[in-house]
């Protein structure tokens, strides 16, 4: 291996490793949201579920788009006690469907989450 080939493998390991690790922290069960699809022959419900380790202030917008489009906005307090659904939307979903949660967690957590067709309708 050249001097070049050392110098990239001694500085990219820490780089790979510390990806890695930052991916790791932003997992799906760090997250006091998420996103449930239940799809059923001709129609898809959508629920925002709440699973939060700890108290805090969240504020998120459900988009539910296909054959009509509709939208729910909320903030609440969440409590460590356990799954809750907090917002359900059901819709016809022969047409295709696109479902886009966006939350605001009170300690600075940012994220949005997306389920079905989002890229083609």
């Amino acid at each position: 291996m050249g001097k070049f080939g050392q110098l990239f493998a001694i500085f990219a390991s820490p780089l790979i490793l510390g990806a890695g690790a930052s991916m790791a922290s932003a997992s799906p069960h760090d997250r006091a949201i998420s996103l449930n699809v239940i799809e059923d022959t001709g129609t898809v419900e959508v629920q925002v579920v709440a699973d939060s380790q700890v108290t805090q202030q969240v504020e998120f917008e459900i988009e539910l788009t296909g054959a009509s489009n509709s939208r729910h906005k909320s903030s609440v307090t969440l409590a460590p006690d356990g799954r809750k659904v907090l917002s359900r939307m059901r819709i016809n979903a022969s047409d295709g469907w696109c479902a886009r949660l966006t939350v605001s967690e009170a300690s600075g957590g940012q994220y949005t989450l997306t389920e079905g067709d989002c890229g083609l309708i």
